[in-house]
């Protein structure tokens, strides 16, 4: 019984590596669905900086990642795939780094040749405001620039059903995207 009572906490932890306690910040805090985002300021990585109201319009997959984090690097190349299919007139797909250097993401994001319009949070500063503490972190915001879900783990973001309920969510429909919450990343 309790082998089965952990197993669902085990298939978490293969999927989210947790930040550690020297880079966790004073504000626990987690942004919630319908906060507005409008005014979070990303600090570019070969860039421009961006605030998320220069998006207004679009809907914005927002993932929080780290180079020392294995289940972030996995799902990189998902995201670049999402990134390729959906139309950039309706959609951004971000990456923020919280790594503490700018060499290590950007030398990673070469070395693989992942191509994701990518910022970064040298201090975790943002992550803090957003109250992600556990990564990869992703932020699905809204055309109005309010936060419509986050969703913490590594998921698969290219699959067809994300697709379609980001599709969905772009025009106003946001049921289909609990799915993208609960989705067994192995599937």
């Amino acid at each position: 019984m309790t082998r089965i009572m952990l197993l669902p906490l085990f298939a978490f932890l293969l999927t989210a590596c947790e930040m550690a306690h020297d880079h966790v910040t004073e504000s626990h805090q987690r942004v919630i669905p319908g906060e507005s985002l409008s005014e979070l300021l990303l600090p570019g990585l070969d860039r421009d900086d961006l605030l998320i109201s220069q998006l207004q319009g679009k809907v914005v997959v927002l993932n929080v990642w780290a180079t020392w984090c294995p289940p972030c690097r996995r799902e990189l190349p998902s995201l670049q795939r999402l990134g390729e299919q959906l139309d950039s007139e309706r959609f951004a797909v971000l990456g923020l780094s919280v790594d503490d250097d700018k060499h290590h993401p950007r030398e990673y994001l070469i070395d693989r040749k992942i191509q994701l319009t990518s910022y970064i949070d040298l201090d975790m500063s943002i992550a803090g405001k957003l109250g992600a503490q556990v990564f990869p972190d992703t932020y699905l915001i809204g055309t109005d620039g309010r936060l419509l879900m986050n969703i913490v783990g590594e998921r698969e973001w290219d699959s067809p059903q994300v697709i379609a309920a980001l599709e969905a969510a772009y025009r106003g429909d946001y049921a289909l995207l609990q799915g993208i919450k609960h989705q067994d990343v192995r599937d």
